[in-house]
């Protein structure tokens, strides 16, 4: 965690992509911790073509079959679709009060 701290930079493989609200989603497991996404100034999200859900709906169904197939769920699940911002501090603008200020997004090929 203290790496991700002082990194400027966290570059994290997301599980899947949602094509219609542009977001990626991130399954946390000890080998994947939240912090490389959070902590850092800027998030570069990895994902790979293959992993693209048109929607939500999609993601519900793909967590569903895990579920019946008994395989492990996941400790958290994280929908990212860019930088947070609130204005409830003294009512200014923040961006990046829950996670990196910046975030890109790369799709790869599979293989």
């Amino acid at each position: 965690m203290h790496a991700a701290e002082q990194a400027d930079v966290g570059v994290v493989f997301a599980e899947c992509g949602l094509t219609e609200s542009g977001g990626v989603v991130l399954f946390s497991a000890p080998e994947r911790p939240r912090s490389l996404s959070l902590l850092p100034t800027s998030s570069i999200f990895v994902v790979r073509k293959s992993t693209l859900l048109p929607r939500v709906a999609q993601l519900a169904e793909r967590l569903h079959q895990m579920a019946q197939a008994g395989d492990r769920m996941p400790s958290c699940i994280n929908l990212i679709g860019g930088p947070s911002s609130t204005a409830d501090i003294e009512l200014s603008k923040v961006i990046g009060v829950h996670g990196p200020v910046n975030a890109a997004y790369r799709i790869i090929e599979d293989g």
